[in-house]
This record gives C-alpha cells, structure tokens and sequence, in this order.
C-alpha cells in the first residue's frame, strides 16, 4: 500500500505541475517504485516546500540555453527548430523539455534559466550547464562553471551567510558531468582500456567541486552518473559488430556499458567519502544508468515502440539505428512521425519522452532520501 501511494503522490504532483507549464507534456503513467525508502505524502509535501531553489551543472544532457548564447552556438542547429519541436527552440538539446525541468515542476518552481540569458529571474536558482562541456578540459569546464555559480551568489545575495541561506533552501544537481571527457577519446578512436585512464581524474574533479558548494553552504546535492553509454545510437552506430556476443538483451553493447557501469562505481565511492566527512549534507547519487535502462526496458509502458529503443529519431543513418550520415538540423535531415515514441531524439541526446521517463525515475530515486535528511537537519537542536 505504502509502494502505491507513493508513485501516486509522485504522480500528482508531477501532473499539478504540468497543468501550471502548460506547454511542457501530460503524457502519464504506472510504473513500479525504484528505491526502498518510502516516505510519507505529507513529508514529501514539506520537501516540495523546503527546496525553494535549484541550481544545476552539466553537459547538453542539462543545458537550458547557456550554449545557444555564446559566440560558438548562437547559429548552432541547437537554437532552431527541429530542435524545440514539442516545446519550442530555446537551446535544449531534444525535441522538448529535458530532466532538470520535470526536476523544477515537481518541486512546484519555474523552469530553470540559464545563467547567460541576462536579465533573467533566477529567485529560484540557475542553469550553468552547457553543450560541450567537460570536467575536465578548457571549454565550458565544470571549473569555469562554479566561477560563474559563485559569481551569481556575490552578486545576489552580497555575503556568505546570505549565501549559505539560500544554499541550504536549495537543490544543487551536480551534472551529469563527465561524459564529454570519454565521448571525445572514443570518437577519436581510443579504446576502453585508454580511456578508463581518464576516471579517476574525472572522479576527483566532480568531488572537488562538491567540496566547493559544501563550503558556500549546499546541504541538498545530486550527483548523477554515466548513462548506459553502449544504448546511444552514437556508440551503437561507431562501434557496431557483427559479434552477437558483444550485445545484451536489449541491444546495447556490453563492454561501453561495463566502462559506464565502472566509472559509476568509482564515483560511487567518491561519494560515500563525502558523506562521511559531510554527515550534515545529503549528498545523494543520480543512478542515470539504471533510470535509462528501466526506460529501455518498459518502453512499451511509457507509449515508445519497443523496436525504437536504440533508434534516432532526428536525422538519418544508413544503419539500424539511423544515426551518423545526416545529423539532426541538417538540411533535409528527416525526423520521425512521432518523437514521443522514441527514445533518442538525434542519436545523442533523449526525447522529451525519453527524458521525462528517466526524470521521474530520477526523482522517485533521491526525493526519498533528501527528505529523510532533511527531516534529520530540522530535529537537530539549534546550537
């Protein structure tokens, strides 16, 4: 009873929330509840009350226009149409909303704006995430990224204990990040073994700049992980074999997910660090690889073609899984009927279906334990 309650508390309250965007999708569903920490329809009510603010890092897999509005992607397929289609063109990297807006609606707050649109409202939080970017590199790294996240804080709230106010009212989603680190050496050839190489660094940078918001005043953060990198139409397509051995049950490649699977591990342990040396702070792990599998694999339930589940939608290949001859945006590139019966929307990045099947996951996943330490933070006695 306690399951079922649950997932439909969740429900509604991501339904509410649709009814207030109205153009952001209604598509509803049943599925079974990730996680064993159940938690009450009224604490989960005050959580939605206690988080007024999110600000989140990342690659394109978050971006919500940072990119579009840098010299480099102000002409970018990126900012037109197909790109928005179910939405429309605002810098995202799918046909429509992506994560860290279903995030935002259940939380009841406004969609994220990112931290170059100028002039923006960002009461309840920014997006410094960016197409491209990387943990580690020169390019919109995660590193010019917390410039610019505390840039906005001395800039808004003016001295740290204003700062370490709002932080700790606030959700700090902390990527993904990391992935563009291993896609570059894979497309240039790498192979795993090289590129497992790269892990470690990736591992301490992203813990480090957990460390950076703990001391500005972060107690709620999220640290997603890889997803199933062997699903992507990108890898399937580059990396295709005739070996039927080399793929799973559901089509994807073994040794790419084992890679994902490993450095999430990694990662993994990186966190259980911080949350020792941090008993105060939730610091929860964004299991984005399991997320996008069960979507993968109970595709049907969410109204995707199951036959789909490794297709682009956006663009065209000469492959099964028509990625890699003419990308999404290209003159003339195809799209498919229907984007919200795919999954991958240009080989890369998700649909707005595909992305609201993993967010809900997501949620389902780290809204229990963040209100159980929540809960935890307000019985301790004020000293």
């Amino acid at each position: 009873m306690e399951h079922f309650l649950f997932r439909l508390f969740m429900q509604s309250l991501l339904f509410s929330s649709l009814l207030l965007c109205a153009s952001a999708t209604n598509v509803t569903r049943d599925r079974n509840v990730v996680g064993d920490s159940l938690v009450s329809k009224r604490d989960l009510i005050r959580l939605t009350r206690e988080i007024e603010a999110i600000y989140q890092f990342g690659d394109s897999l978050s971006d919500t226009g940072n990119y579009i509005r840098e010299v480099n992607g102000e002409e970018s397929t990126y900012s037109r149409l197909p790109y928005g289609q179910s939405y429309h063109p605002t810098g995202r990297a799918s046909d429509g909303l992506i994560m860290v807006d279903y995030i935002a609606m259940f939380f009841h707050l406004p969609l994220l704006s990112p931290y170059l649109a100028k002039g923006s409202d960002f009461r309840h939080g920014a997006n410094f995430a960016v197409i491209g970017a990387t943990a580690n590199g020169k390019y919109n790294s995660l590193a010019r990224q917390l410039v610019w996240f505390k840039y906005h804080l001395m800039t808004t709230y003016h001295n740290s204990m204003a700062i370490k106010r709002q932080l700790q009212k606030s959700l700090v989603l902390m990527g993904e990040i990391g992935g563009n680190d291993f896609n570059g050496p894979f497309n240039q050839g790498k192979s795993i073994k090289e590129v497992a190489k790269l892990v470690p660094g990736v591992v301490q940078t992203i813990k480090n700049a957990i460390e950076e918001v703990i001391k500005l005043g972060a107690t709620n953060i999220v640290v997603p992980g890889n997803f199933p990198i062997g699903c992507v139409p990108l890898y399937l397509a580059k990396f295709a074999t005739n070996d039927k051995s080399k793929y799973d049950k559901l089509g994807c490649l073994k040794d790419y997910n084992n890679f994902a699977k490993s450095y999430n591990i990694k990662l993994i342990q990186a966190i259980k660090q911080l949350q020792q040396k941090h008993p105060d702070v939730a610091i929860v792990y964004g299991d984005y690889y399991s997320a996008l599998i069960w979507v993968i694999a109970n595709a049907r339930q969410l109204g995707i073609e199951q036959d789909e589940t490794t297709k682009a939608c956006c663009g065209y290949g000469y492959n099964p899984y028509n990625f890699g001859t003419t990308g999404c945006g290209s003159p003339g590139s195809p799209i498919c009927r229907d984007p919200s019966k795919r999954i991958s929307w240009d080989g890369i990045h998700l649909t707005q279906q595909g992305y609201k099947g993993v967010g809900d996951q997501l949620l389902e996943q780290f809204v229990p334990v963040l209100e159980k330490q929540i809960r935890r933070r307000l019985r301790k006695p004020i000293r």
